[in-house]
């Protein structure tokens, strides 16, 4: 079994919103206004308190809905490798 990193959790969220056709960056900054703007739709990893979550952003404030709480490294990159094969399967039918 290989070493996960969190450098390969966050690009498998990175292929997986691109996949969705969902923003790959959470956050981006307006030129005109010099601050940062939240990317709805963006499915990214928090780690807090030693454990490690999955979110999407949800809404302009930069509001996350939860998809999958309490996780190692290791199981967020497979749970973004299970999200990206049932959409490639689902797309197939």
């Amino acid at each position: 079994m290989s070493r996960i990193t969190r450098k390969i959790a966050d690009e498998s969220a990175r292929r997986l919103n691109t996949i969705l056709g969902l923003p790959t960056e959470i956050y981006t900054l307006d030129e005109q206004s010099n601050e940062y703007v939240a990317q709805i739709g963006c499915i990214h990893i928090c780690s807090q308190n030693g454990t490690n979550n999955i979110y999407q952003i949800d809404n302009e404030a930069g509001g996350c809905k939860g998809l999958a709480y309490g996780l190692t490294i290791r199981e967020c990159n497979d749970w973004l490798n299970a999200a990206m094969v049932g959409i490639m399967l689902d797309r197939k039918v």
